[in-house]
């Protein structure tokens, strides 16, 4: 019984066109065999190779080398949050002219302004996803991808602004309400959730990832505070309970908060979706508790 026929080291790395394999003498057979599979129609990827978006991206990057990965698809290479009912199927690109590949949703724009190169693959920078995604976004998503942006220094405020502020920019008047409402210290997308049914629901806009410092000695960074009347806000997350050193870390810290007069509100997931007006009766009662009645609110978050 013949041997496997050998296939040149260079097309086991990653995807690969069927016009490079046939330049370097691999036959149609060896191609349609079990040792490759077929991220889009012309390119084929050796079985060892994860099937991965990177890997997909790389195989559309060979027929479209001169488009960038965009919208959805370039927030999942870049590790940024986003909604799953308002990610598109499929690889999504942009380019002056959309390329035409099965499984690829083309855009039509300029591909050299505001793209970065990712682990080899053209990508649109943070600032431009953001601004890509705006039109298809509810504006409460547009902060979580903001902030998530942000915190990854993907981008700052001011590259933000001036995608927002760009003539004809679809989007445009959604990403301006988003920008006064974005937080770089937030440090997951429910935590921006939180703070902004924080202040929906008419409260003082919590600082979020303040460090609390007594006489010198670091204590603790709160996910949201009003240091001013020392109440800490704390969302906990499932690893927060499936992790047991994390939640004996969480109940030392509270602890040390608490020796020292804070007050701790702890919310989680399921009150955020499902108890968001139980959150803010607690927050505002928290408040009162500490607060004069004729105190300026706008002392609360100083």
């Amino acid at each position: 019984m013949p041997g496997r026929r050998p296939v040149p080291a260079d097309l086991l790395a990653g995807p690969f066109t069927l016009a490079t394999a046939a330049a370097l003498g691999v036959s149609v057979d060896v191609l349609r065999g079990s040792r490759f599979w077929t991220p889009v129609r012309g390119v084929r990827v050796s079985a060892d190779v994860p099937d991965t978006l990177a890997t997909r991206c790389a195989a559309v990057a060979l027929l479209a080398p001169s488009a960038a990965f965009s919208h959805a698809t370039a927030a999942a290479l870049s590790g940024l949050p986003l909604a799953r009912d308002r990610t598109p199927l499929g690889i999504e690109v942009t380019g002056p002219v959309p390329p035409v590949v099965e499984g690829v949703r083309g855009h039509r724009g300029q591909a050299g302004a505001g793209v970065r190169l990712a682990d080899g693959l053209r990508v649109t920078t943070g600032a431009r996803t953001w601004a890509d995604l705006a039109p298809r976004l509810a504006l409460d998503d547009l902060v979580v991808l903001g902030d998530a942006a942000l915190r990854r220094g993907l981008t700052d405020l001011v590259e933000l602004t001036a995608w927002a502020a760009r003539p004809g920019r679809r989007g445009a008047r959604r990403m301006r309400a988003a920008i006064p409402l974005l937080e770089p210290r937030t440090d997951s997308p429910m935590e921006t959730r939180l703070r902004l049914l924080i202040v929906r629901g008419g409260l003082p806009r919590p600082v979020a990832g303040a460090d609390v410092v007594v006489r010198g000695v670091w204590l603790a960074r709160p996910d949201l505070a009003y240091p001013a009347l020392r109440i800490a806000i704390e969302y906990d997350g499932d690893h927060h309970r499936t992790d047991r050193q994390q939640w004996q870390r969480d109940i030392g810290r509270r602890r040390v908060l608490e020796d020292h007069g804070w007050l701790l509100v702890v919310v989680t997931a399921d009150d955020v979706l499902r108890r968001p007006h139980e959150i803010v009766d607690r927050l505002r009662r928290a408040i009162s508790s500490r607060t004069p009645r004729d105190l300026d609110s706008r002392a609360l978050s100083a």
